[in-house]
């Protein structure tokens, strides 16, 4: 989700202390760690809150509104998508620093899982959603009805929702396994990257900790969000069409239902050509 979902969860610094020498006194080396903290839960929530609020929002300025329950219905895809891939990246944060032999603490390995989910993976779960589709339309399964996103029934079936929860689930969950492959592959490279980025900030590890775990997540994510939900929601033209496609224009140029009135051009109806029969 899309997306790392609701962001960080409590983070805290860690502060070790090594004595060099009693001339030199104590020497504090203070570095980025993801460790939970009672404060964290508050700042989970806080996230977790400007995410859905975004996603009202979204509700507002679309072209045509969704009904609350289909608004949910959308929604609670990417909810429960974002709560999961939001924990595999503190895990993966940390297992990463300690398995792979790259010069990146944990802070860099989140900050690097986040971006890469709210932009190169926002982009594969759309291919990986059309790719499902499209299987679902093919012969070989022919179950169209399973590849309209975002359309529940009238009025919306639950059953159907909760086939397209777990289809959606298992899109992010594929599309978080390449993620990782690539990260795997290539951990020099986006090491040196989230060095790049976030190296200047070794310094001031307070402020490292809150570009890494408020700001990014904060825009990363409600973008993430609103992309993915623009193309998880059923189509907003779909009625409009329907609602035009029987209707043509007759050679006078008033529009008639197809059927129902209006004789075809190069014919007559009884009443055109009875005033001639007279005269």
């Amino acid at each position: 989700m899309a997306g790392s979902g609701a962001s960080a969860i409590g983070r805290a610094l860690v502060a070790e202390s090594a004595p060099e020498s009693a001339a030199e006194g104590v020497v504090v080396v203070v570095h980025c760690s993801l460790l939970s903290t009672s404060f964290g839960w508050w700042l989970q929530a806080f996230l977790a809150a400007v995410c859905f609020v975004s996603l009202v929002g979204k509700r507002f300025t679309d072209r045509i509104r969704r009904p609350w329950k289909v608004w949910f219905m959308d929604t609670s895809k990417q909810g429960l998508s974002a709560f999961v891939v939001h924990f595999l990246n503190i895990l993966l944060s940390i297992a990463l620093e300690r398995w792979l032999d790259a010069d990146v603490d944990p802070c860099n390995w989140y900050w690097i899982n986040l971006t890469l989910d709210d932009t190169l993976g926002i982009a594969i779960q759309f291919m990986l959603l059309r790719l499902m589709q499209r299987l679902y339309r093919s012969r070989c399964v022919d179950r169209p009805e399973l590849a309209n996103s975002g359309e529940y029934g009238d009025p919306p079936d639950c059953g159907i929702w909760l086939r397209q929860l777990l289809d959606w689930q298992g899109l992010v969950l594929c599309q978080k396994c390449l993620m990782l492959g690539m990260v795997v592959g290539l951990t020099q490279q986006v090491g040196a990257i989230a060095g790049v980025c976030l190296g200047w900030l070794d310094s001031w590890p307070r402020v490292k900790l809150v570009v890494v775990m408020v700001v990014t997540p904060l825009t990363m994510n409600v973008f993430a969000l609103w992309m993915a939900d623009s193309f998880l929601q059923g189509d907003p033209g779909a009625e409009e069409r329907l609602a035009r496609q029987p209707l043509a224009v007759t050679h006078m140029g008033s529009p008639s239902v197809v059927g129902h009135g209006g004789a075809p051009r190069g014919e007559h109806s009884d009443e055109e050509d009875e005033p001639h029969a007279v005269a």
